[in-house]
């Protein structure tokens, strides 16, 4: 029985549609979505320049980039089939993502890596190109001269007067407030909770020495926790 070269599961299908000259193709567009992708996502800049923000996470930086390349294959198989791209559409409402976004930035960094994508895998290698230096100098522009990323925390302080350590915390973290108060009652120390809003680079070290460099020299213990 002779197989017909349009049968969708014919090796002769399969050859004939996938070519090597649309195989380099594909590649190129995933690889520049790749590249692009990351040049937004890793922000080199912010080690060479003395800004006031760390380094991306890992997780995070990845994620982004796949979510580029993953905009570039979404548009190559959606190509000009309207049925391929409500089905996609349709498989998307499934996803949840759980993962907490701490920087109100990465949102508008995602929406940025989709565009990227889209832009390579339509063959907008010169607009993807020119939107990410762009959308780059922006994004190196804030992290230079911007006021540097705070995150939310839990401190606890355990002290004998939690009174003068609600001064001095404020002193330290002006926008600090008063979560949780345990008194410890005789010679109990007692321990109080605030709510900060720390750099990336201060953690339960640097906050104990900024405490007692404050004049809370009493204080026994400092525990941080994400919120």
């Amino acid at each position: 029985m002779e197989t017909s070269v349009f049968d969708p599961g014919s090796p002769l299908y399969i050859a004939r549609t996938l070519t090597l000259a649309h195989a380099i193709d594909i590649l190129a567009r995933l690889g520049c979505a790749f590249l692009l992708g990351a040049l937004i996502a890793y922000r080199p800049w912010r080690r060479l320049s003395r800004g006031r923000n760390g380094a991306v996470p890992t997780e995070t930086a990845q994620a982004q980039t796949i979510i580029a390349v993953a905009g570039a294959l979404l548009v190559i198989v959606i190509g000009d089939s309207l049925a391929r791209a409500f089905g996609l559409v349709g498989l998307g409402t499934f996803i949840r993502f759980r993962a907490g976004i701490k920087d109100p930035r990465d949102v508008a960094v995602l929406f940025m890596m989709i565009g990227i994508g889209m832009a390579c895998g339509l063959g907008l290698v010169g607009t993807a190109t020119v939107g990410t230096f762009f959308v780059g100098l922006i994004l190196a522009a804030f992290d230079r001269w911007g006021p540097p990323t705070r995150r939310r925390l839990t401190l606890s302080v355990t002290a004998p007067d939690h009174e003068a350590v609600r001064e001095v915390v404020r002193a330290t973290f002006p926008d600090a407030r008063v979560t949780d108060v345990r008194s410890g009652g005789g010679e109990r120390p007692s321990r109080t909770s605030f709510s900060i809003a720390a750099s990336d680079d201060e953690d339960a070290l640097t906050v104990f020495r900024a405490l007692r460099e404050k004049g809370a020299t009493d204080v026994q213990a400092v525990r941080i926790e994400e919120e």
